[in-house]
């Protein structure tokens, strides 16, 4: 479960902040998760769970923003909504398609601290 690694790394730098600020209490971490990004919400969680026992975060909240993916059709110019894949056929044109605009990210987004 990579989702672990990625919850130390992304507490990491929260600690990191909370210290730069002098916060005592970290009430809310928010994340962008692309739907493409290979990450499962539910183990996010998990080990949020399990990372931040102990810390100043250990009560807050995770706030897990989806974002969608969204291809790009060089050939008819449009955008379209895919799925998992790195080539996608364009439901407007049929031609096939890898320009991925949205759907990958996997970033701390805020936090709210104290």
């Amino acid at each position: 479960m990579h989702e672990v690694g990625i919850m130390e790394s992304a507490m990491a730098l929260v600690q990191r902040h909370a210290d730069e600020q002098r916060a005592t209490c970290v009430h809310r971490v928010v994340l962008k998760v692309g739907a493409l990004s290979g990450v499962e919400p539910d183990s996010l969680r998990f080990a949020f769970e399990v990372v931040t026992r102990g810390t100043r975060a250990e009560r807050a909240e995770l706030v897990i923003d989806l974002v969608p993916a969204l291809i790009f059709c060089g050939a008819c110019r449009t955008e379209f909504p895919g799925d998992r894949g790195a080539i996608f056929t364009c439901p407007h044109c049929g031609d096939l398609c890898g320009e991925i605009r949205s759907g990958r990210e996997l970033e701390l987004s805020r936090i709210e601290m104290s």
